[in-house]
């Protein structure tokens, strides 16, 4: 179960690497690579510039960086997203602006 959230805020600007369990909420800045074993959640107002290494991410501001997701990407309608998503499950909802790839890890029927 992961612990309480951490927050970074609007006015908050963080550089270099930010790694660990439990739940970030990004209203700010970070630049550099992220790495987390729960959920990352970037407000709208919030801003990413990394790689990302996540069990589980939701995106509702910006974000720029190749992604690796063990469970799930949700980008939302109001997200704007640049990079390469590795993940089992991939959600973009209608109105959300992408540019990049997608590998999802599924099984396929062998007579396909």
């Amino acid at each position: 179960m992961a612990e309480k959230s951490g927050l970074i805020g609007r006015d908050t600007v963080v550089k270099g690497n930010l790694s660990g369990s439990g739940d970030v909420v990004v209203r700010g800045r970070v630049e550099g690579t992220i790495s987390l074993r729960d959920q990352l959640t970037v407000e709208p107002e919030g801003k990413v510039y990394a790689d990302v290494e996540i069990e589980n991410l939701d995106v509702h501001g910006e974000m720029s960086g190749d992604i690796r997701a063990g469970d799930r990407v949700v980008i939302a309608a109001t997200a704007k997203v640049v990079g390469d998503i590795k993940a089992p499950r991939v959600v973009i909802q209608d109105g959300a602006r992408f540019k990049g790839s997608i590998e999802m890890d599924v099984k396929l029927p062998e007579d396909i």
